[in-house]
């Protein structure tokens, strides 16, 4: 099979998640680059998140709230994604 080249791609991230979760990433060895498409393939072979999501808690129920009244393009698969998980 033949491997098809990585695409370059830009994210925001909190930088606080970042940070800690680069940290715990190089104690598996790996670079933030490698755990995001470890987080991709499962996604993609499992067909939707590799975890359990539970019911949002109110905190999260602002935020959520505050992202829909954003007019950001890229959130707007995400956005009907979250009212989906509300219903």
């Amino acid at each position: 099979m033949k491997k098809m080249p990585r695409k370059q791609t830009s994210i925001k991230v909190d930088p606080v998640a970042w940070e800690a979760a680069k940290k715990i990433f190089s104690e598996y060895g790996i670079t933030a680059s490698e755990a995001i498409n470890i987080f991709l393939n499962r996604v993609r072979l499992e067909g939707g998140f590799p975890f359990e999501i539970k019911i949002p808690n109110d905190r999260l129920k602002k935020a959520l709230k505050e992202l829909e009244e954003q007019e950001v393009e890229e959130f707007n698969d995400l956005k009907d994604f979250l009212k989906d998980l509300k219903k």
